[in-house]
């Protein structure tokens, strides 16, 4: 009789922390949803910013001289080249936790230093993103420095994250 207790007791633990696992992914697959389902609805709202023709975006936008154009183009190199490695790094941690997550015994150790290394990333694109602004607020009389910025406040993500170009696609409404 104590052993068929002790089953009893045990199949319960497997059924409760099956249930656990299940209600846990269930979860994550709805917040994911969710997530991505606001920020195309903030991204709707904002102003498009054309990834291939962004220094063309501006010079309308902005009423740009020739001269403008030219330091907005190279502005706008020199920021996609350091943003896309950032972003594409990000991207790759991002892979690294959730398979770290994804294994049977995860390694704190090893989440906490891709948690660390993500939020230094961060805080690089950040001030990547804040060198390219205030370089381009430089180039611009008053007028459109007050139009570039109700320009930056539109095509943040809620993150605050400067939408980029993606590959071999002309930018739409989604990230």
């Amino acid at each position: 009789m104590e052993v068929h207790h002790k089953y009893r007791i045990l199949t319960w633990i497997v059924v409760i922390l099956v249930a656990t696992n299940l209600s846990m992914a269930i979860s994550f697959l709805y917040h994911k949803q969710q997530d991505k389902k606001q920020l195309e609805q903030v991204e709707q709202e904002g102003v498009e910013m054309p990834a291939q023709q962004r220094t063309r975006f501006f010079r309308e936008q902005l009423n740009l001289t020739p001269q403008q154009v030219d330091v907005f183009r190279e502005l706008n190199r020199d920021f996609n080249r350091v943003a896309w490695q950032i972003n594409r790094r990000l991207e790759s941690l991002r892979v690294e936790m959730i398979n770290e997550l994804g294994r049977e015994i995860p390694e704190e150790k090893g989440l906490d230093t891709i948690a660390t290394e993500i939020g230094e990333l961060h805080e690089q694109l950040k001030k990547e993103t804040i060198n390219y602004y205030l370089a381009m607020k430089k180039v611009c009389d008053e007028d459109q420095q007050k139009r570039l910025n109700e320009l930056f406040l539109s095509v943040l993500h809620k993150d605050e994250d400067v939408r980029l170009p993606q590959r071999g696609r002309r930018f739409r409404s989604n990230r």
